[in-house]
């Protein structure tokens, strides 16, 4: 008897516990979005922090020019996954694809629902048919950052002809999303003296390309060797140096994330066309001729170390020098202008964010900001909505090792306008 009323009773309590379970449920599922509000909140307490402390510190995986420690740095892959590593002369080699699949990191999630489940989560004789069937949702995880329809449906631009989404603005005048040329001698570059005194100097006013136009083209994923797909102009062809310098900076319009997979998504291409100065070999000094040389035919150097010597491409001392030219017209936070008076025209060395291409009259640098570090892409993301305010001086310039080679020399420059990349169209690859 005493059995048989202790199982009655423990039927009783499991049924009561199942009652009990099933209003905790719909209780949670009553309460949900006050939960998410709290979430919310908690995640942006935490996000606020998580940037504090982000910028409170730059990238600590950041290799340091050991010859230049307190005025340049590397720009370097800091994320968990691996990087393909490729030969230098690989680059030359012309891609018929824009990259691997993607891995997507952060997946999007959708819904699949049939007509019938929707017929019953509708009917009004099932009100809780819609709770049972959230339950039963599939899920499937889509690939890449975004949506591919994200990007608003355009016509894809077929073989543009070179600089015909960018206007030429004069530089005294106002003008947005248009280029300017620039003096090469409003940069700092190392000086005379430099591996004295670690002192810059203003650079030489002669740069081996001039500025002749420039473009901006969107894409779902980043597009390499993109001279393939652009009408460039027939310009007099040199004997020592190609006529024309492309340079494409590919640059990510997706959030910044810590570990990544493939460093690829959506993003937009500024593409700067420079020519061959036309008094390049009486203005230039000779070695510096020798070393664009080295660059375009991917030379090697030996480079003293301890306790060996190492074999490095020449393309490694291939330097970006970017500055913000109007930082008071963006009403920055005192987080940002402090970063921004830190980093500002900050040289950077492009080692191993760049890919080379050697074409019938044009040599293209690829520069793959989507590589660059975590913070670098964190900084560029916060100025993402701000693009269209920006004034950007961008030049490149070859470092320069020995005394006898200094000061060092600008390769090319231009500025750029208040770019609204919003403005423009993908490019058809």
């Amino acid at each position: 008897m005493g059995a048989c009323g202790s199982k009655f009773l423990s039927k009783k309590k499991l049924k009561s516990k199942r009652i009990s379970k099933r209003r905790v449920s719909f209780n949670k599922l009553d309460k949900i979005d006050e939960c998410g509000k709290r979430d919310a909140r908690c995640h942006s307490n935490s996000s606020t922090l998580l940037a504090s402390k982000e910028f409170a510190w730059f990238d600590c995986c950041s290799a340091l020019d050991q010859s230049e420690i307190d005025d340049d740095f590397y720009s370097v892959h800091d994320d968990a996954s691996t990087l393909r590593v490729a030969s230098p002369r690989d680059s030359f080699n012309q891609k018929d694809q824009n990259g691997d699949a993607w891995n997507g990191q952060l997946p999007c999630v959708a819904s699949a629902m049939s007509s019938d489940d929707k017929a019953r989560v509708s009917s009004p004789r099932a009100p809780g048919a819609k709770r049972k069937l959230l339950s039963r949702l599939s899920f499937k995880f889509k690939e890449g950052h975004n949506n591919q329809n994200s990007f608003p449906p355009k016509v894809l631009l077929q073989r543009p002809k070179a600089g015909s989404s960018l206007s030429f603005c004069p530089l005294e005048k106002k003008m947005s999303n248009s280029w300017s040329p620039i003096e090469p001698s409003t940069f700092r570059v190392r000086g005379q003296n430099y591996l004295r005194d670690k002192k810059k100097d203003f650079a030489p006013n002669f740069a081996a390309y001039c500025p002749f136009a420039a473009d901006v083209f969107l894409s779902q994923r980043k597009i390499d060797h993109i001279a393939r797909f652009v009408d460039l102009p027939v310009i007099d062809s040199s004997e020592e140096l190609p006529s024309i310098l492309v340079v494409n900076l590919q640059i990510p319009l997706y959030p910044a994330a810590i570990f990544q997979g493939e460093n690829d998504g959506e993003g937009m291409n500024l593409v700067l066309y420079f020519k061959l100065s036309e008094s390049y070999s009486k203005d230039l000094p000779v070695h510096f001729q020798e070393h664009v040389n080295r660059i375009i035919n991917d030379e090697v150097e030996r480079v003293k170390g301890f306790p060996l010597d190492t074999i490095n491409s020449f393309r490694e001392r291939l330097k970006i020098l970017s500055r913000l030219v109007n930082g008071e017209d963006l009403h920055l936070s005192t987080t940002e202008k402090k970063i921004l008076n830190t980093y500002n025209e900050k040289p950077v060395l492009s080692r191993p964010q760049h890919e080379f291409y050697l074409g019938e009259n044009y040599f293209e640098i690829d520069l793959d900001v989507h590589r660059f570090s975590y913070l670098s892409r964190k900084t560029f993301a916060a100025f993402q909505d701000r693009f269209k305010l920006c004034k950007l001086d961008f030049g490149l310039t070859i470092q320069e090792n020995k005394t006898e080679n200094l000061p060092e020399n600008m390769l090319c420059c231009i500025r750029l306008n208040e770019i609204d990349y919003s403005n423009y169209r993908q490019l058809g690859v």
